[in-house]
């Protein structure tokens, strides 16, 4: 129930309202923004009980709010499953920005859980009804990313392997596999370059043989002329 401003309504009246929420920073204000306040932390409360009420519905979807469409998906929570219409959430895959999560609980979906969902879109032959594939890509970008962090990470084993980085080991072996991957990953993946880069700096730090500053200045001059 809301508050309208009323004169009889006294100041204290309020105040004792506002400590009864638990609700800080209030002793400056008058009795309008008292009033406001309080209706403010009404209408939130109201809010999140109507969507929590939905949200325990097994039979609404939580991404529309409304009695769940089939064809459905089902996603495990802990152990809990919770069930979104299929065409409703392939939407919200095309609009996620960076990762795919669940819409509801914000963690971050398995690899098995977009294949089941790729499966189900090819099983009820729904690719023409939704064109727009920007979660396709975003799957193949990052298959792509740990394909060229996994090649990357060989080039840091072979490193560690040798007890002495010889010139002719660095020019002709690990410079050109850096030059390789980084191209790649500048071109694709330039967000996660600079914190990447840095990683293989620190590790490659660690190496006993003083030719691993070659390498190193490699790497810095990559991050220096990309402007990363």
């Amino acid at each position: 129930m809301l508050i309208l401003y009323n004169n009889l309504f006294k100041r204290n009246n309020l105040i004792n309202v506002i400590k009864l929420f638990k609700i800080k920073h209030y002793s400056k204000l008058n009795k309008q923004h008292l009033i406001n306040i309080i209706n403010n932390y009404k209408s939130i409360v109201y809010i999140q009980n109507f969507v929590r009420t939905k949200f325990n519905d097994e039979m609404t979807c939580p991404i529309t709010l409304t009695k769940i469409k089939y064809p459905f998906i089902s996603i495990k929570n802990n152990t809990k499953f919770r069930y979104y219409s299929l065409y409703e959430f392939i939407e919200y895959l095309n609009k996620s920005c960076d990762d795919f999560r669940d819409p509801f609980t914000r963690e971050l979906l398995s690899d098995s859980t977009l294949k089941q969902i790729d499966n189900l879109i090819k099983y009820y032959k729904i690719n023409n009804i939704f064109t727009k594939r920007s979660w396709r890509k975003k799957i193949n970008s990052k298959a792509e990313y740990l394909t060229i962090t996994t090649c990357l990470n060989e080039v840091l084993n072979n490193i560690f392997i040798q007890s002495e980085l010889t010139i002719n080991f660095i020019y002709n072996n690990i410079l050109p596999q850096f030059v390789y991957y980084f191209h790649f990953l500048l071109l694709r993946h330039r967000a996660s370059c600079y914190s990447i880069i840095n990683n293989y700096i620190n590790c490659i730090n660690y190496h006993s043989c003083q030719n691993k500053l070659y390498l190193i200045d490699y790497l810095k001059l990559v991050i220096t002329t990309n402007n990363l």
